[in-house]
Order: structure tokens, then C-alpha cells, then sequence
């Protein structure tokens, strides 16, 4: 592999500088950052969030079904492996995610929101899914899913899915979304000297959710996303220039795309 790494050959390409601000610098994040996101556009945020978690577990198990463990050779201690290291990761990553969830509902119930709201959420366009069951994915929210499942066992997983290619989506997304919430975190400090007491909200984004997105916790993890994103593809001898680099490109950029959708339009 050439001197750079993976992750640094996507977060360094000249597209993406502009994706990249979109997907993290929205007008929602200010305002949750300011106190002054409206509880009900919130609550509809945190229902499409809460879908796109449950969706994520079953794409961390895929990728855990990906893993090949090494043998023990010649009595050598193969649990420093880098595929142990991944292992690692994933049970990790499905731990938080489960603990997420419930942190959500806690802290819906805390704060009096609603957790299966229906409303437009995205670029101002009505994306809500409707059925006889009510409730369900918006369009944005729904192709999450759809990629997120592409990596499981389920028919409709796609068994040309490599362990690179879910490595990239999985810090992709955590990257993305730790950097739009400490964003969020910035405007609070610029705005005010932290009082949640006069927050629309009741302060449950200034006071829960954005030290819960921001934390040292979810840094560390971040950054491991990151470290076995780039080793892996280091122990692959992925060069940026060859074809496995350029889907890895193609994989970040629909990730920016969906994640700047994912935030809703508000004024």
C-alpha cells in the first residue's frame, strides 16, 4: 500500500472536502447545538435514529461472520491477531449500539418524547413510510437499512461484500457522526455559558445526547474504527490506486450523501 493510509486517502481526496462539511455542518445540528431544536422535530430525528441503530446490529453481526481467526501455529499467541483485533471491535460496536438503545428510550421517557413519530425529516420533503402497521424507515432512513442489510446473511445480503468494504462503512458512519455532533458541541459554546434550563428541548440533546455523542468513550472508539480500517487494508496490501480503493471512495461518498439527508430540514 502506498504511504497513505485508507482513511487518509478518503478524508484527504478533493471531493469529498465539500460532502463532508454537508454531512456534518446542518442547520439541525446548530440548533441542537443552540437549545433551540423543537422537542417534535427531535423526536422525529431520534425515531429514524433508533431504526437506523437496530439496523446497524444486524450489519456489525455480518461483518463478525466475516472474520476468519487465525489457527494457533508453533504454540504463537494468535489473540493479538489483527483479526482478533477486529473481532474485538465488532463485539464492541454491538455493545454500544444495544446500550444506545436503550439509552434512547430512557431518555425519551425522561424528556416526554415520542419514539415512533411519523413526519418529514429530510430536505423538506415528506419521507415518511406509511403502512397498515403505521410507524417505519423514512426514504433516507430506509436506504440505511438497505445498506447496512446488504452485509448480513438475509437474502437480500450481498455476498460480494468484503470485510474491507464493511470496515470502511462502519467508521465511516461513526467518524461522520461523531464530527456532526461535536459540531453541534461547538455552537453550544458559542452560544451561551452551557444553561440547558431554557432549552426547548428541556435540555435532553445539551444535557444526554450530545456528551453521550461527544464522549472520550466514543472518541477512543472512533479512532479504533479507524486503526483497524487502515491495518486492514494495510495487511490486504490495498495500493489507493488499485479498483478496491476506488469502491472504497464510491462507499464513503454514499455514506456523506445519506448522512447529509439524514439530518432534517428545519428554518
Amino acid at each position: 500500500m502506498s504511504k497513505q493510509s485508507l482513511s487518509e486517502y478518503l478524508l484527504s481526496s478533493p471531493e469529498i472536502s465539500d460532502l463532508y462539511q454537508r454531512a456534518t455542518q446542518s442547520q439541525f445540528l446548530s440548533l441542537a447545538g443552540q437549545g433551540r431544536l423543537p422537542t417534535e422535530v427531535l423526536s422525529q430525528w431520534l425515531s429514524q435514529d433508533r431504526l437506523y441503530a437496530q439496523a446497524y446490529i444486524r450489519f456489525a453481526g455480518g461483518l463478525i461472520s466475516r472474520v476468519r481467526l487465525p489457527t494457533r501455529i508453533d504454540n504463537q499467541d494468535t489473540s493479538r491477531t489483527l483479526q482478533w483485533r477486529i473481532l474485538s471491535l465488532l463485539e464492541t460496536a454491538i455493545s454500544g449500539v444495544t446500550r444506545e438503545l436503550r439509552f434512547f428510550e430512557e431518555t425519551a421517557k425522561k424528556y416526554k418524547l415520542d419514539l415512533d413519530v411519523l413526519g418529514p425529516v429530510a430536505e423538506g420533503r415528506n419521507l415518511t413510510s406509511k403502512s397498515a402497521a403505521g410507524f417505519g424507515p423514512n426514504n433516507v432512513t430506509k436506504s440505511y437499512i438497505n445498506l447496512f442489510d446488504s452485509f448480513t446473511a438475509q437474502p437480500q445480503g450481498d455476498t460480494s461484500r468484503t470485510l474491507l468494504d464493511g470496515l470502511v462503512l462502519l467508521w465511516a458512519t461513526e467518524k461522520v457522526y461523531l464530527d456532526a455532533w461535536t459540531y453541534a458541541k461547538q455552537q453550544a459554546s458559542e452560544d451561551g455559558d452551557g444553561d440547558v434550563k431554557g432549552d426547548v428541548d428541556g435540555g435532553a440533546l445539551r444535557k444526554e445526547f450530545i456528551p453521550n455523542w461527544t464522549s472520550e468513550e466514543f472518541q477512543a472508539f472512533v479512532k479504533e474504527c479507524q486503526e483497524c480500517l487502515d491495518a486492514y487494508a494495510a495487511f490486504q496490501d490495498l495500493d489507493t490506486e488499485e479498483v478496491g480503493a476506488a469502491n472504497s471512495m464510491a462507499l464513503f461518498k454514499k455514506v456523506l450523501v445519506l448522512e447529509e439527508s439524514f439530518w432534517p430540514m428545519v428554518a
